[in-house]
């Protein structure tokens, strides 16, 4: 893991690494389901940068929390305070949830999730898996199957994983692996930390967290806290990203969204595909919320992963991807209405995800949660003033 060393990354460091995605992202990528690539081909690079937007507070550390060391009431994956310090006792929560059908949304208890990622599973759809630990609400879901990718994020943050089910050759890998004696999978043991509920005449399934320590006891799972050290925090920052007050993903016809900064909350608002769209023209976006609270999902980070995607199966009925996030790459982190190009890192299978900079400094978060977007490492990143855009492509 990066030490922390500070966050004294240069301006021209930023700026080398900017062009040089850029540039790259000029090369053609290859189309996910037949998407057209009809976006922007014009990149303009501020010929100014804007000052932080963060006001320095007195009420946190200056010189940040983390990577490698954080307060007793601080929570590792948000530098944040805890109400209930007994929940960093406990092992993170994983959770699959779905995206698709648009009819099960919105999702319930993304908000109280510390991270999230979203990532490509088949035939242009995406889910996410999201991390639980400062927080356990009653209700997240619907539940959905896992997908290879799942398996390491749940070694990353050494946590317990709730999911509906998977692919026989995920479902191989899974219990052949390190995860397998933390899987929780629905059943008399696992109820009512996994639970069903009819919604307008589906029968869903539902993760309660709150009855989680309860099902992990019956199934013998051990929940003691790991260590899940590596992310660094700092409200401010001593560098100037470029703006962003809009950063859009677009995974394929069927799934894209568009992150929208917030300059009173300081977060960034998520909107979500209401149809199909062959173009860019066609596209219609709409906020979304979570429905535990009807609040608007946000994220204090928004965070971009360009990771090397491959197919383990695909034919004209069957499409299954497999990632490797295991090493380092190409990233971009918005925060504060600015985006940051950095590198991902993750050194082994059990170390957690970091950010640096082009120094191999440790480089913040804004304190808060975070949503990961994975996409593959051929994707196209296109930035136009103060709006970007990053189009899916495989690998």
């Amino acid at each position: 893991m990066p030490m922390n060393i500070g966050v004294k990354m240069k301006k021209d460091t930023i700026l080398f690494m900017l062009i040089a995605m850029l540039l790259a992202a000029c090369s053609p990528a290859a189309a996910v389901d037949g998407e057209s690539t009809n976006v922007p081909t014009v990149i303009n690079l501020p010929t100014d940068t804007v000052e932080p937007t963060v006001v320095p507070t007195s009420d946190y550390p200056v010189e940040g929390i983390g990577p490698s060391e954080y307060p007793e009431n601080v929570n590792p994956l948000t530098g944040l305070e805890v109400e209930d310090p007994q929940t960093l006792n406990e092992r993170v929560a994983a959770v699959k949830v779905e995206n698709l059908p648009r009819e099960h949304r919105p999702q319930y208890g993304l908000n109280a999730a510390d991270l999230v990622y979203e990532y490509y599973t088949e035939f242009g759809s995406t889910r996410f898996i999201a991390l639980f630990h400062g927080q356990a609400p009653e209700q997240v879901g619907p539940v959905r199957s896992a997908r290879f990718f799942d398996i390491q994020v749940v070694q990353s943050y050494k946590a317990t994983f709730l999911f509906g089910g998977a692919y026989s050759a995920v479902y191989s890998r899974m219990w052949n692996s390190d995860i397998s004696p933390r899987l929780v999978v629905e059943g008399n043991s696992s109820y009512p930390a996994l639970y069903r509920q009819s919604v307008d005449g589906d029968n869903l399934l539902f993760a309660n967290l709150t009855k989680l320590p309860e099902a992990l006891t019956k199934l013998g799972i051990d929940n003691q806290a790991q260590d899940i050290s590596g992310m660094f925090f700092s409200k401010t920052l001593d560098v100037n990203g470029y703006p962003a007050t809009e950063v859009t993903v677009h995974f394929s016809n069927a799934v894209y969204n568009r992150w929208v900064y917030d300059s009173t909350s300081g977060k960034y608002q998520r909107y979500v595909d209401q149809n199909n769209a062959a173009t860019v023209a066609d596209e219609n976006y709409d906020l979304l919320v979570d429905k535990t609270t009807d609040e608007a999902i946000s994220a204090d980070n928004v965070v971009t992963l360009f990771v090397p995607y491959s197919f383990y199966v695909k034919n004209a009925t069957e499409e299954v991807v497999d990632v490797n996030m295991v090493g380092s790459g190409d990233a971009l982190i918005a925060r504060d209405g600015q985006i940051f190009p950095v590198y991902w890192k993750r050194e082994t299978s059990s170390s957690t995800l970091t950010l640096v900079d082009g120094d191999g400094n440790a480089f913040p978060f804004k304190p808060g949660n975070t949503w990961f977007e994975v996409v593959g490492s051929s994707s196209q990143k296109v930035q136009q003033d103060n709006t970007w855009r990053i189009t899916f492509a495989i690998p």
